[in-house]
């Protein structure tokens, strides 16, 4: 957004509370946060090195100009990924002794029986093949996971417990506030549990944003505030400049509605920040409230003392303190496993404040099936439910094919498939 909608506050802006608490903003920059621990992604290279060096025994060149070349090609979470998969069969290997790489087709057979065993998920297994792959290539060897005997194995495997991916617990719109409290946790009833407070706006643009555009959590912790573009009727359109099926950074672009543009203004306005990451850490300081202590009048009798309580009587004669609350406004983006918190945190306050008809074991289970994905899976199965088309969902979720989009709208997809159209007409 631009810079003249939200002028930048300078130092600390403190706001007089209904409460009698006083709340004080720093605007980014004032106060810095602690900065985390950098050179992640350096770390993992070098991590990844020394393993495979480890796994080939030293019998094999590790091209660490190739592996470095190909790692750039991949998203952050793609090499997050290659790192626990390789660090996954590396322990198979110190189990079964001798060396990883390059692997036999028996190895990598025993491996997916490994796997078996520790009972992992075919979708996990699978990827993990992959990586074998890609390391495979790095090191200029024959592919083992493409040969027969490999793909039978997985495909027992499949058969025997099943294909089907645990799906993230959908986030759907629901109803808005005056409306019975929904069976299940919504985009709406999240809204209504956001507080006034300078976080809960903050985390009610955040929801709002990820439901309007889909985006994964890799694209929404990146989202910068000047690359949101507001119309004139109150919506607007926002960059994504890459992604994780844009690495060569083509660009795409998403509607927020002007709901999500609002929710965005106040949190920009109330947080000070015009440019630079959208959503942002925040620290909190809080400092309790104290009466005032009168002064000994009359003076304590000789040989007497007051017994005031530990800490007071050095403050006799002071006025009342009022409770102040100090929001510090980091200038690092949010992490994934932060907005994870975030919607996890603002679901179990949905639940408190009854916006939802979910207790006991029930609640558990609906609150550990959320995760970052909710939204977009949310927001596929809203379109699907609207009569949308699995063509046009991808599209607008940036997907280069229509199988997830399926697949997440595999429950509603069948009412709006050509059958349905059909049959709804001629046998409604």
């Amino acid at each position: 957004m631009t810079a003249k909608s939200f002028p930048r506050r300078g130092g600390a802006d403190a706001t007089p509370s209904t409460s009698g608490e006083l709340v004080v903003v720093q605007a980014p920059g004032a106060t810095p946060l602690p900065h985390r621990r950098a050179g992640r992604a350096g770390d993992r290279v070098a991590q990844l090195v020394t393993l495979l060096t480890r796994l080939a025994g030293g019998g094999s060149a590790i091209d660490q100009l190739a592996f470095r070349k190909s790692l750039e090609a991949r998203a952050p979470a793609s090499v997050k990924a290659l790192a626990n998969d390789m660090a996954c069969y590396a322990g198979f290997c110190a189990r079964a002794g001798g060396l990883g790489l390059p692997a036999s087709e028996a190895r990598i057979v025993g491996y997916i029986e490994d796997c078996e065993a520790r009972r992992l998920k075919p979708a996990t297994v699978g990827r993990r093949l992959a990586s074998l792959a890609v390391v495979h290539g790095l090191l200029g060897a024959p592919n083992p996971t493409r040969a027969g005997v490999v793909r039978d194995s997985i495909r027992g495997f499949r058969r025997r417990v099943g294909a089907a991916q645990r799906q993230a617990g959908p986030l759907r719109y629901g109803e808005g506030i005056g409306h019975e409290p929904a069976k299940g946790f919504t985009l709406s009833a999240l809204l209504a549990a956001c507080s006034g407070t300078l976080p809960g706006l903050r985390d009610a643009a955040l929801l709002s944003l990820a439901y309007d555009t889909g985006l994964r959590v890799s694209e929404l912790v990146r989202v910068n505030a000047e690359r949101i573009d507001v119309s004139e009727d109150g919506s607007a359109i926002l960059t994504v400049p890459t992604s994780k099926t844009d690495q060569e950074g083509q660009g795409a672009y998403a509607w927020l509605s002007p709901d999500t543009v609002r929710r965005v203004r106040a949190w920009l306005a109330g947080a000070g920040i015009v440019s630079g990451p959208l959503f942002r850490r925040i620290g909190v300081i809080r400092t309790r409230a104290r009466d005032a202590i009168a002064a000994s009048d009359p003076p304590a009798p000789p040989g007497l003392r007051w017994r005031l309580p530990a800490g007071q009587a050095s403050r006799a004669g002071t006025r009342p303190v009022l409770a102040t609350t100090t929001y510090i406004v980091g200038d690092d983006a949010l992490t994934p496993a932060a907005v994870r918190l975030i919607i996890k945190r603002t679901a179990r306050r949905a639940a408190d404040e009854h916006l939802v008809n979910l207790f006991g074991a029930d609640l558990d289970t609906a609150i550990a099936a959320l995760s970052t994905h909710s939204l977009r899976v949310g927001l596929t199965q809203d379109l699907f439910a609207s009569g949308e088309d699995a063509g046009p969902i991808a599209q607008a979720l940036r997907w280069t094919s229509t199988a997830t989009a399926l697949r997440y709208g595999r429950k509603l997809a069948p009412s709006s498939n050509a059958a349905a159209r059909m049959l709804g007409k001629v046998r409604g």
